[in-house]
């Protein structure tokens, strides 16, 4: 009880806290408080230039005012370039860039430390005249700079006159320093960021290390890890990178996407690929993440990400976008053009801002941004006014999504790179994401690049998809609104069939939640991969009344087994930790897991009534699912994974299932499956007649072994298409194929009907339930129900009731599936489809059922309470919950 009290105290306090933070910008924004401070290096802005302010409670998003077309200086480069200047005396190819106000930190001591590196460190008015940071000649860097603002003016540079002083953005005289002076790498950090190790030699193997990092990037290739199939306009690093707690996210994200799991929920995949395509690499912070305001307001701040041995970058996906910063930030040559900070918004949000335009035009010419696996630094942040920072972000609050969805519509046609970030900062400017002094200070930014002979890379083609296509293939999902999980869950299933418990395994974990798998078949799958995602974990203590009921599908259940199985669970630290049992193969399984006072998931991946082969126990079972459908205390969740098993048990029970409808996309694609079809060879399952191999003379039908579902599906990806034979009336088998997006040829329900090619398991007459067709008489549907016909009638009683019921199959069910009357038919089908336009809408199809199933589950997992009690007394908790002294027969 006090470990619940104090977990719901947190959350109200968390609440408490969100609602003064909120009030605390809308009073900062009226002017009810002083200004931020202007102490900080990253939280001071320029006394001369005002900050933009859109007019409204609401940020416009619109074109408000216009550039004068004729100060464009770079349109066809009508500007002469200037002559290259020498060479500086002065060169090194690895520059950190540091500016401060402050005496030298730990961090820029550490800095001077490394080996190879050269230093630039940009003063302002308000920074010591000298500085002394302690490197000493010939050991460790090889140079440090110190540029005081004399040192600065003596430049005579136009572009650094330019700047304003007290800003963040003198630190673009640093960046132009070291791009003059033989930068070939650009470390771009701040002088709290301290790096973790910094002795020469101290970095053990695999160790967050910058020189070990900047190792990898040497080869021609590099091994990264890309979000799989990531689809939502922006990307959260933070949960995949370790962050202990949820949400978690890095500042400048917008604040709309931070709860929605499909902004982080993708998995990662490897993937090689050039070493000079990457730009950008942000490191993470440990201690002090570089998160936002209103983030250090409500959530538990310090916090380490966790360790992890991996050492691969995650690389964000071109059409996608991540905020970065310039505290802790690795940049390559090939994206020195894009290290420019704008001037005219406040420093806590200067970096971002660059961060979102540089990613925008990284898409045109072949570049991409990565996060390294662990942080290289920890923060030992400088002393902030945490209310003066959340006045300071407004506009990451008010404008990031928006800048968002603008830039992924931005296009240009411009032929040079140039070009292009001068057309962009005009658009940005007329937008008023930036004022028109920023605009200024890009023209000279470029001509300063220019004139020391940088070399801007050239636009590509094909690189980056138009937002248009992207919107019709994922319309469905900016349609609805994305479900959000608020909170971290634990499931617990039991399921003995691979495709449900694959499929419920990879769909909550794809959702931030955790899932034991409770097997008979413990971490033996088809598909191992799905065991090994996030927050997946095997539990091979299984009792004897558990594997009993798992043994087979109509295992019978007494009361003597569910007491025993609650005296083995009841301490068991899997269960305390479990706060729902999904239930799907076999469903009724759910029935002793019913006293442990855990809400239940009863979503059957077959016929819910599995097991329950006599009118006492069927019945015995509908009333449990009635009680579980209108118990509040914990609440529960009657559901079913297809179309069939939803209107069976609705006919049976009078309850509307929530449709958690099978998917198998997820488990698929992490093992590795994708379509890519070659040659002519069409497989063909569950059925086999010499006729099919005449059947077409330009394709080569050929029998599915099914030795290895595996191999079979793997083999099947690389087929232009697939004939399928169905044998039940839900089959993971077809799901499985569908979500592949490989076209699907099936008989017509004529065919079905008339020839019977295959036997279709359905009725309670068949092998695997309960071989009593009589059972059926004596079970009526429920007085709610609205199906005519019974679905346990076989054909050859009553085909009307055969044919209506298997039309909620999922052959019928499933669209863009090609039907065939015969085999004649089938291979005229095959010659005349459009296999590309049965692909892409099979894929279209497939990002909605996602959606569907994400959302579902959703609801689902928002009805679950955690942390309940495991009762101690059986009899006493089924008083409790259920007002009955025991569940089931002798």
């Amino acid at each position: 009880m006090n470990v619940q009290m104090s977990s719901r105290r947190r959350v109200a306090l968390l609440l408490v806290a969100a609602f003064f933070a909120l009030l605390m910008l809308y009073l900062l924004r009226a002017g009810a408080f002083f200004s931020p401070s202007t102490t900080s290096s990253d939280s001071s802005r320029p006394e001369e230039i005002p900050k933009s302010a859109a007019s409204g409670k609401t940020f416009a998003n619109k074109v408000v005012r216009q550039f004068p077309s004729a100060q464009l200086k770079f349109k066809n480069f009508a500007l002469p370039v200037s002559k290259k200047s020498e060479r500086p005396r002065r060169t090194c190819e690895r520059w950190a860039v540091v500016t401060t106000i402050f005496d030298p930190s730990e961090a820029i001591e550490r800095q001077s430390k490394l080996v190879g590196w050269c230093m630039v460190i940009v003063g302002d008015k308000k920074s010591p005249a000298d500085y002394e940071t302690g490197w000493i000649s010939g050991e460790g860097n090889a140079e440090v700079v110190y540029l005081n603002p004399q040192a600065q003016e003596a430049l005579r540079n136009p572009f650094v006159n330019a700047l304003p002083w007290n800003h963040f953005s003198r630190k673009n005289v640093g960046y132009l320093y070291a791009v003059t002076h033989g930068a070939n790498v650009i470390w771009d950090f701040d002088d709290d960021n301290l790096f973790k190790f910094w002795v020469p030699g101290s970095a053990p193997a695999n160790s967050p290390s910058i020189d070990a990092t900047l190792a990898a990037f040497e080869a021609a290739s590099i091994a990264t890890l890309h979000p799989d199939h990531h689809t939502f306009p922006t990307y959260n690093p933070y949960p995949s990178l370790g962050a202990p707690s949820m949400p978690s996210w890095p500042r400048g994200l917008p604040l709309n996407h931070v709860k929605k799991p499909e902004s982080h929920n993708a998995t990662l995949v490897p993937r090689t690929m050039d070493s000079t395509s990457i730009a950008v690499l942000q490191s993470l912070a440990d201690l002090q993440p570089d998160v936002d305001a209103i983030y250090r307001l409500i959530m538990p701040i310090p916090f380490n990400f966790k360790r992890s041995t991996e050492t691969k970058p995650v690389v964000i996906p071109v059409g996608v976008m991540t905020p970065y910063n310039a505290q802790a930030t690795l940049h390559f040559r090939p994206g020195f053009w894009a290290l420019l900070l704008p001037i005219t918004v406040h420093g806590r949000v200067s970096d971002i801002w660059r961060s979102y335009f540089a990613q925008r035009l990284f898409w045109d010419v072949g570049l991409h941004l990565g996060f390294a696996a662990r942080p290289l630094v920890m923060q030992d942040r400088n002393s902030h006014n945490i209310l003066g920072d959340l006045n300071a972000e407004e506009d990451l609050y008010q404008k990031s999504e928006f800048l968002v969805k603008f830039l992924t519509s931005w296009k240009s046609g411009a032929p040079t790179l140039v070009e292009r970030i001068e057309q962009l900062w005009v658009a940005l400017y007329e937008r008023q994401y930036i004022e028109l002094k920023d605009v200024q200070i890009v023209q000279l930014w470029l001509q300063s690049l220019i004139d020391s002979g940088y070399p801007f890379p050239s636009p590509v083609s094909n690189l980056f998809v138009p937002p248009k296509t992207r919107e019709e293939d994922s319309k469905h999902v900016e349609d609805k609104k994305p479900c959000m999980v608020s909170r971290s869950l634990t499931f617990w299933t039991s399921d003995i069939h691979d495709g449900s418990r694959m499929d419920t395994t990879s769909v909550l974990s794809g959702m931030g939640q955790k899932v034991i798998v409770a097997s008979a078949k413990g971490g033996s799958a088809p598909y191992p991969k799905a065991l090994e995602l996030s927050g997946v974990s095997v539990n091979t203590q299984l009792s004897d009344p558990l594997v009993h009921s798992l043994a087979t599908p109509n295992a019978k259940l007494t009361e003597s087994l569910v007491v025993s199985n609650f005296k083995f669970y009841q301490d068991n630290l899997k269960v305390v930790s479990t706060d729902a049992f999904v239930c799907g193969f076999p469903a009724a399984t759910c029935e002793l897991w019913m006293p442990f006072n855990r809400s239940l998931v009863f979503a059957p991946a077959h016929r819910y009534n599995l097991g329950r082969c006599t009118k006492a126990e069927w019945e015995r079972l509908n009333e449990h699912i009635r009680v579980l459908a209108s118990g509040t205390d914990p609440k529960h969740a009657i559901a079913a994974q297809s179309k069939y098993d939803l209107e069976y048990l609705k006919h049976y029970t009078g309850v509307s299932p929530v449709p958690l409808f099978s998917y198998a996309g997820m488990y698929m694609r992490d093992n590795g499956f994708s379509y890519s079809p070659e040659g002519k060879e069409v497989l063909v399952f569950n059925f086999w007649h010499d006729s099919l191999s005449k059947a077409s003379a330009r394709f080569v039908l050929k029998s599915a072994s099914k030795s290895d579902s595996h191999l079979v599906l793997d083999n099947a990806a690389n087929h232009p298409a697939v004939v399928f034979f169905p044998n039940s009336v839900s089959s993971y088998l077809f799901v499985e194929l569908y979500s592949l997006s490989v076209p699907l040829f099936v008989p017509s329900m004529k065919m079905l009907l008339i020839e019977r090619p295959v036997v279709m398991e359905r009725t309670l007459a068949g092998d695997t339930y309960c071989r009593n067709g009589a059972l059926d008489s004596v079970m009526g549907a429920h007085p709610a129900s609205n199906h005519p016909y019974s679905p346990n009638v076989e054909g050859d009683t009553d085909q009307e009731a055969e044919a209506y019921w298997l039309q909620f199959s999922d052959v019928f069910q499933f669209p863009h599936v090609a039907y065939f009357e015969n085999f004649d038919d089938l291979g005229k089908k095959l010659e005349q489809a459009n296999f590309v336009k049965i692909h892409k809408l099979m894929v279209k199809e497939n990002v909605k059922r996602k959606e569907e199933l994400t959302q579902n589950w959703c609801k689902v997992a928002e009805t679950v309470e955690k942390n309940r009690k495991v009762p101690k007394d059986y009899t006493v908790a089924l008083k409790a919950l259920y007002g009955v002294t025991q569940l089931q027969a002798e």
